[in-house]
């Protein structure tokens, strides 16, 4: 005895003499079989006796299975098309909801870009900003450096003036102690004209024997500003030489 496939309702009618894999299994998307279902059924063989079948019942029951099989066939084929419609729907749903998915990443990636490019930005500006300060900063060292280097050479050079200007003074002062020695050493005349003529000469070269060694001390006597003609006048006062001493 052999045993044939026997598909539940609705699951599709598989060709003569199928035989399932061993790996086989029924699609999920068929419908369930009914709890007492057979899904192999045994086939008895045809024994001599029923060779009296006439080939009209023989026509007739081929008849009639082509129409059971055409009747199962339509309602088999018209259930897997409500399946398949169904399956369809159930997948256009499923693309909408990830079309939706992909189109809200998309819309977080553009923004994180979007982010991204913007602190990218920022930081950049940063950079530009700390760059700039930091050439500032090595110009003012520069300047700076430049000016003490000059306030180095003016510090020099001040000090070279001081220098020439003591030995001006103490020149000065030699000459105008040379001056005065030469006046007292002079005889006085003895006629008027001579007395006035010596008087002026005095007066002229600073005024007899008043002598100050610098404007302190002429400060400090009260004759500070000293003009040139009165007493204690010297040129070494009167760097300038406008006529006015230690103004």
């Amino acid at each position: 005895m052999s045993q044939r496939f026997n598909p539940p309702p609705g699951w599709p009618i598989p060709p003569k003499g199928w035989q399932p894999p061993a790996d086989w299994s029924p699609d999920p998307a068929w419908p369930a079989a009914p709890d007492d279902w057979q899904l192999w059924v045994d086939v008895e063989p045809r024994t001599g006796g029923r060779k009296w079948l006439t080939p009209a019942v023989g026509a007739g029951a081929l008849v009639l299975g082509l129409i059971l099989g055409g009747v199962g066939a339509t309602s088999s084929a018209s259930s897997q098309a409500q399946e398949d419609r169904a399956a369809i729907a159930a997948l256009t749903g499923e693309k909408d909801d990830l079309t939706k998915d992909r189109d809200e990443l998309d819309a977080d990636l553009t923004e994180a870009r979007d982010d991204l490019t913007a602190a990218q930005k920022q930081v950049a500006d940063a950079a530009a900003q700390v760059a700039a300060l930091d050439q500032r900063a090595a110009d003012l060292d520069a300047r700076e450096a430049a000016l003490n280097g000059r306030q180095g050479e003016l510090d020099t050079r001040q000090a070279d003036l001081d220098g020439r200007q003591s030995q001006l003074d103490a020149r000065s002062a030699d000459l105008d102690a040379r001056e005065a020695r030469v006046s007292s050493a002079r005889p006085s005349g003895t006629s008027g004209s001579s007395g006035s003529s010596g008087g002026t000469s005095a007066a002229a070269s600073g005024g007899g024997s008043v002598y100050y060694k610098n404007c302190t001390e002429a400060r400090a006597a009260g004759a500070a500003p000293v003009r040139r003609g009165e007493p204690g006048y010297a040129s070494h006062l009167d760097r300038d030489n406008d006529g006015v001493g230690c103004e």
